[in-house]
């Protein structure tokens, strides 16, 4: 009884086991569902699921595509799990790496509840992820009504021949991705229904000639990707219908010219990337319908003259990265109907005249990439269709007159990478255009040659520009970069439709803010038809921004002055909202600067302290530096050491705007600020005259816009009542140390002034009375006490007036006439130790004389000799005889200055004249200045020139200075003594003094002032 039962027992347990399995798996596993796809998966883990599902809605049917995904190492397709799921309306479906099944795909199809018959597309896909696989006829058996089948990166071996028996009605057939040498001759001869073959990429190195005999109806073949080095002319015999053939990248070496013989209602025919080196001149002979031909990427030399001479519907022709050298008028010749050209990438030098004469509805000529020298007059007279031309990598240097004048539907122009480096207006589409885009990047433009004729006009220069592309309105792309151009030309701005300029990598260095305000169509310029007048002050003009506009600006060699001010400041979002312009620099980031004085210096623009950009003036007064600083809105005016008497003048170097002025006058002698009064200091608010000669002022003439008063150093002694009351008005930030201030009772209202913890106070311990306590340390009693004792206080009085007016005489007196008693003694050699004056340095010489050449006979025969042989004995420096030949000028100056104790200046109208003599005097001055010294002797030879014709900085000098007359009968005293008195010298007995001729000097001791 056991044995008999024994064998039952297995059944039952393997039903338990599948009931089991059904109860678990009666439903389709996790799904959801979003807008129009249902998405089934055995897990909820992608990691670990063995297959998903995907039904979604194709062409036009609710799902009717389904999509089943095998994990890659699934062992077999679990179909069990679906038996309760609905997939009726299945007609496409899509296996993506799953095994083949041991049953038919029909088999499968009714497992899933999928009614065979209803199978119009299905696709086989592997993706390379399995290997060895098999496709049996029996798999595709049940699948009558199959329209489309894709058997795609299966890595098939081999086929059998009736793999297609079972698929009567199969019209599209791909095959691709395998690994197989050939196809079975057979494969095809059951279904005689195809329309479209695509065997892609499988290695097939040769095909049966007679595959195709059974599919008369065939209009699609492509034969991509294969090794089919040589194509029989048998292959295509049988398929006459075929207007669709694609051949290339199969490496064809050689076509044979009957190749195509049997292909009359040929199209569209693909013959890219193989070895071509030449066609037969008659292969398309029997191709009156042909209209694409895409041979690129091959090796062909040349094309036959008669190559199309029997196919004149060519719409498309692209044999670009050939070889071609030379293309004959003939081969394009009848061919109107061509709309796209591709030549780019051959060994073109040149083309021929008219080559291009009859495709008039040409839309796309592509030429880059030719080693081109020139283009033929009217290349394109005939081509007003033609939308985009590309000229780029050639090697043009010109481009003819009106070269492109007819083609007014021309959108875009590549002319990149070039030698151009002139463009003319006339060569461009006109009157009419469109053009869009145009590419002008690694050239050698400049558009310097464009600005001609500048005019004066009464609000500032007004310059005249020829600008090429003016007559372009309708540009929105224009790419410049990698050129010559140093400036940005203003035309730029009437471009109303520009949205992207390139140019970076140009020679710009100085970059305007207003060059990019683009007009739009309400802004007024002049409406002649090439030019465009602009005013150079660009701040005066108002446009309207008309569309965003796109900017690369990167490695151009901008300088960092107060030009880039405006531009930083739109860079690093500063500019206020109501000055923005509709401009987005899209490089920012990467705009540098370089330092006006050291180019190897770069900072980005992004982050550039915007208070370092200044620009120093040309246009400013002689003995002053004007310097600019937008950020700011300050204007500075430096003149310091300058000997300077008076306030100079301000309104000729003044900057247009409202800017603040800073005025620095340190060091200077300045006894009065009269002037200061006027309108044109009215925006000073920073005043420095320390270190001059104040002995008062009047706040009348101080500016009422004033912020802080630098006084530091003068001979103040008291502030007026009225100063005072205007100093708490405006209150300044004061500096008044240094000044000899009276601390009495007339001091008591600047006392408390200062003491005021609302002053602004700089460096108030430098603040002294002339008994050297600090003014801010006494109290007002030790400043002013109280007056006791009215007779002692009389009598003193009356004593200290007495002894006051006493010493002021006797002071006077030996002030007023002290350079006389000086030259007296000197002259006379009494009380030496009174007049000596020993050097600080040793120096090669004694006097550096600084002469016009047309005085050369006063200095060789009066003055040289009287210094060199005189009493004492000095040592002169002579540029034509102590100078080193080859040394530059400049330096001569300096060293000989540098050398001497004194510089001697022969002061007349042929000095005046001399360019030279002035920056000796100018060099001398500057060092006299730095060392605080009066090492420069003024010789007046003849009458003293005009105040007209002399430069400013000299002026100043002879009005503060004392000079020499040649003929003053005092003259050599004066001379010996304003020399370097030598110690050896001093100590000598009195000698007699020689008789020399007279000279007069300017000041008290009876010598002529100016």
């Amino acid at each position: 009884m056991a044995g008999e039962h024994q064998p039952q027992a297995a059944p039952w347990l393997w039903l338990a086991v599948i009931l089991a399995l059904v109860s678990h798996f009666s439903a389709c596993p996790i799904c959801f569902k979003d807008f129009n796809t249902l998405y089934c998966s055995e897990s909820n883990t992608p990691d670990n699921e063995t297959y998903s599902l995907k039904l979604v809605n194709y062409k036009d049917a609710k799902e009717s595509a389904l999509t089943y995904k095998c994990h890659y190492k699934a062992p077999q397709m679990f179909l069990t799990y679906h038996q309760e799921c609905n997939f009726s309306t299945v007609q496409y479906v899509l296996f993506q790496r799953c095994p083949l099944p041991n049953v038919s795909f029909s088999e499968i199809f009714t497992q899933l509840g999928i009614l065979p018959e209803k199978i119009l597309e299905m696709t086989f896909e592997n993706i390379g992820t399995r290997k060895d696989l098999k496709l049996e006829p029996f798999h595709l058996e049940g699948l009558t009504n199959l329209d489309i089948l894709q058997l795609k990166q299966n890595l098939f071996t081999s086929l059998s021949p009736n793999i297609l028996q079972a698929t009567p009605n199969l019209q599209h057939f791909l095959f691709s991705q395998n690994s197989m040498p050939t196809l079975p001759e057979t494969l095809f001869a059951h279904t005689p229904k195809l329309v479209t073959i695509s065997l892609l990429n499988n290695n097939f190195e040769s095909i049966p000639d007679n595959i195709f005999v059974n599919i008369s109806g065939l209009a699609v073949l492509r034969l991509y990707g294969n090794t089919l080095r040589e194509l029989s002319p048998k292959l295509l015999a049988n398929i006459p219908e075929v207007y669709k053939l694609e051949l290339s990248v199969n490496g064809i070496t050689k076509i044979l010219p009957d190749t195509f013989k049997y292909l009359p209602k040929l199209q569209h025919l693909y013959m890219k990337f193989n070895e071509l080196e030449s066609l037969p001149q008659d292969i398309f002979h029997n191709c009156p319908n042909l209209q694409t031909v895409h041979l690129r990427n091959n090796r062909l030399v040349s094309f036959p003259s008669e190559l199309f001479s029997k196919s004149k519907n060519i719409t498309d022709f692209d044999f670009h990265n050939n070889r071609i050298r030379e293309i004959h008028k003939e081969l394009l010749q009848g061919q109107k109907n061509l709309t796209i050209l591709i030549m780019k990438g051959n060994s073109l030098e040149n083309l021929p005249e008219g080559a291009f004469q009859d495709l008039v509805n040409l839309n796309k000529l592509l030429l880059q990439n030719n080693p081109l020298k020139i283009l033929p007059p009217g290349s394109f007279d005939h081509q007003r269709k033609m939308k985009t031309l590309d000229l780029s990598n050639t090697s043009l240097i010109h481009l003819p007159d009106n070269i492109f004048k007819n083609c007014e539907s021309l959108e875009e122009i590549d002319l990149s990478n070039n030698h151009l480096s002139k463009l003319k207006s006339t060569i461009f589409p006109h009157p009419a255009t469109v053009l869009r885009s145009l590419k002008l990047e690694k050239n050698i433009l400049s558009f310097s040659n464009i600005t001609s004729e500048p005019q004066a006009s009464e609000v500032g220069e007004v310059v005249v520009e020829q600008f090429p592309l003016s007559d372009q309105v309708n540009l929105t792309d224009l790419v410049l970069n990698s050129n010559r151009i140093q400036n940005m030309p203003h035309a730029l701005r009437n471009l109303k439709k520009l949205k992207k300029l390139d140019l970076k990598n140009n020679s710009i260095e100085y970059l305007d803010y207003y060059d990019f305000l683009y007009s739009s169509d309400t802004t007024t310029v002049d409406p002649s038809d090439d030019l465009g007048i602009f005013n150079a002050n660009l701040e005066q003009h108002s446009l309207t921004p008309a569309q965003v506009v796109e900017v690369e600006l990167r490695d151009n060699p901008l300088i960092c002055d107060c030009n880039l001010n405006k531009f930083a400041q739109f860079l690093q979002d500063k500019m206020p909202e109501e000055d923005k312009v509709q401009l987005n620099v899209v490089d920012k980031q990467y705009v540098k600067c370089s330092l006006p004085n050291d180019k190897s210096v770069q900072k980005s623009v992004m982050t550039l302290d915007l208070s370092t950009l200044v620009c120093y003036k040309k246009n400013c007064h002689p003995s002053c530096t004007c310097v600019t600083i937008p950020h700011d809105h300050m204007f500075i005016m430096e003149c310091v050491d300058q000997t300077l008497q008076a306030i100079p003048p301000l309104k000729p170097y003044l900057p247009q705007g409202n800017y603040s002025v800073k005025l620095d006058l340190r060091n200077n002698s300045i006894t009065s600020l009269e002037g200061l009064q006027n309108p044109e200091y009215s925006n000073v608010v920073n005043l420095t005259l320390s270190y001059n000669h104040l002995k008062f002022i009047n706040e009348s003439f101080l500016p009422k816009r004033l912020q802080a008063l630098d006084v530091s150093g003068n001979a103040l002694t008291h502030f007026s009542p009225s100063l005072i009351e205007f100093l708490s008005g405006t209150n300044p930030t004061l500096s008044l140390g240094r000044n000899p201030w009276h601390c009495d009772c007339q001091l008591v209202d600047l006392y408390n002034f200062l003491r005021d913890p609302l002053r602004k106070l700089a460096s108030s311990p430098s603040i002294l009375c002339d008994n050297l306590d600090r003014l801010l340390s006494v109290t007002e009693e030790e400043l002013c006490p109280t007056i006791q004792q009215p007779m002692v206080v009389s009598t003193i009085a009356s004593t200290t007036v007495f002894l006051f007016l006493f010493f002021v005489l006797g002071t006077v007196s030996v002030y007023k006439y002290q350079q006389n008693i000086k030259v007296w003694l000197f002259t006379h050699q009494m009380c030496l130790w009174i007049v000596a004056k020993e050097e600080a340095d040793k120096k090669k010489y004694d006097a550096f004389i600084s002469y016009s050449n047309n005085d050369e006979e006063y200095v060789n025969t009066v003055l040289v000799p009287g210094l060199e042989c005189g009493e004492p004995k000095y040592r002169v420096c002579l540029h034509y005889r102590d100078w080193l030949p080859g040394e530059y000028i400049q330096n001569q100056i300096n060293q000989s200055i540098e050398d001497s104790h004194r510089t001697i200046v022969i002061l007349s109208s042929n000095f005046i004249e001399n360019v030279w003599g002035q920056i000796e005097f100018k060099t001398a001055h500057s060092k006299a200045l730095k060392e605080k010294s009066k090492n420069i002797i003024v010789i007046v030879l003849g009458q003293v020139p005009p105040e007209s014709e002399m430069d400013e900085e000299l002026k100043l000098y002879l009005s503060t200075r004392t000079y020499l007359q040649s003929d003053h009968p005092k003259f050599w005293e004066n001379l010996r003594y304003a020399m370097p008195h030598p110690q050896d010298f001093l100590h000598k007995k009195k000698t007699k003094t020689k008789k020399v001729e007279g000279l007069q000097m300017i000041h008290r001791n009876g010598i002529a002032r100016p």
